[in-house]
């Protein structure tokens, strides 16, 4: 569940990025970003695993991982428009979406650890 947790805090990161709150940490994050779909594959993998393994113990945590690795791999969509319009109105969904399931993917990532046998 370390991998569900990892990737709703790259999830959250957005949120980091627009507070610039962390101006020191600006590198760290944006190299972060850059790695948000291989993170988001290997979420989805994880996760299916850990709920293939678990059954029914696992569904919460099966499906937030899949939801978060979803919304990861959805960054491919930026790269899509072409207008910077379009680019923005589609990061500002995202980021829209991405907090509350970023945090969500938290919540079950701990609660997973927590619950494994």
């Amino acid at each position: 569940m370390e991998f569900l947790i990892l990737g709703g805090l790259i999830l959250i990161m957005d949120l980091l990025k627009k507070w610039k709150v962390f101006s020191e940490m600006e590198d760290s994050l944006n190299a972060l970003m850059a790695l948000k779909i291989p993170f988001g594959i290997v979420v989805i993998l994880t996760c299916v695993g850990f709920w293939g393994v678990h059954g029914a113990s696992g569904t919460f945590q099966g499906i937030m991982g899949i939801i978060a690795g979803a919304l990861l791999i959805f960054d491919l969509l930026k790269l899509i428009p072409k207008r910077k319009e379009a680019k923005k109105q589609l990061g500002t969904v995202m980021t829209a979406l991405a907090i509350p399931v970023g945090i969500l993917a938290i919540i079950a990532g701990i609660i997973g650890l927590f619950m494994t046998k």
